[in-house]
């Protein structure tokens, strides 16, 4: 959305970003800060600059934008992990103040971590939406229990409802829907299976199978992008959130 090197944004109405990534004039767009340190850093160096591109994009329609989830880690000193904190929150403020709703990414490695922030958003009600990814540290196995109990004990400090953003492992959603208002899962895989030329196939109600495929004309991935989307999006509704779509067909 912004190129760093003359720090501008790409583009310059909503329809010719509408056009670029071939989605409708209507669709509500989302902005993910979940990136590579390489390819969000950049951002923070900009300085006072970020205040007339954050209008730039406000102009742009954007619904949400998620704040950069700088690294938190283990090989580097502890200050640095409080340095990227304080930047994710002062980042936050800024999407805020600049007319952008903002999802605060509440990164964490400690159970301090977890604490300062569940004080952060407790003291500030404007805070109706946090984010966090499943990706990296939270996505392994043998961590994840101690995001998600991190993450429930923000949504009981706040005593408020509080949506949360997340991407990465699917798994985790039914594990946070009973302590936020709504979860809101960011899936990137029907795209990524698009690009490698795979096919969503339906394995069962638990699975989808990926099955590879040749395409021989552009309009071909086209179809191809929707049908996987489709797909995607019905075997994450049926699998997680299976329960308000039973609701909604009892309601008269």
């Amino acid at each position: 959305m912004v190129k760093f090197s003359d720090a501008t944004v790409r583009y310059s109405t909503r329809e010719e970003l509408c056009a670029a990534f071939k989605i409708d004039l209507s669709a509500l767009i989302i902005l993910s800060g979940v990136d590579h340190d390489e390819d969000i850093e950049p951002w923070w160096t900009l300085g006072m600059q970020r205040t007339s591109l954050i209008r730039q994009l406000r102009d742009l329609q954007i619904q949400l934008v998620t704040s950069p989830n700088f690294s938190l880690v283990l090989d580097k000193p502890r200050t640095d992990d409080l340095h990227a904190i304080k930047r994710i929150a002062i980042l936050w403020s800024e999407f805020e103040e600049n007319g952008i709703a903002c999802a605060l990414h509440v990164n964490s490695r400690t159970f301090r971590d977890f604490e300062r922030w569940a004080a952060f958003v407790s003291e500030r009600p404007e805070i109706e939406i946090i984010s966090y990814e499943f990706i990296t540290g939270g996505g392994r196995k043998d961590r994840r229990e101690f995001h998600i109990q991190g993450l429930h004990a923000i949504a009981q400090a706040a005593d408020r409802p509080i949506d949360i953003v997340v991407r990465g492992d699917p798994d985790v959603v039914a594990q946070l829907r009973p302590y936020f208002r709504s979860v809101i899962y960011i899936d990137t895989t029907a795209y990524m299976k698009t690009i490698k030329r795979q096919r969503a196939v339906r394995a069962s109600n638990n699975a989808l199978d990926w099955v590879s495929t040749t395409t021989t004309h552009p309009s071909q991935v086209d179809n191809m992008l929707e049908h996987n989307i489709s797909e995607s999006a019905l075997f994450l509704r049926g699998r997680f959130y299976g329960q308000d779509l039973q609701q909604s067909i009892g309601d008269p």
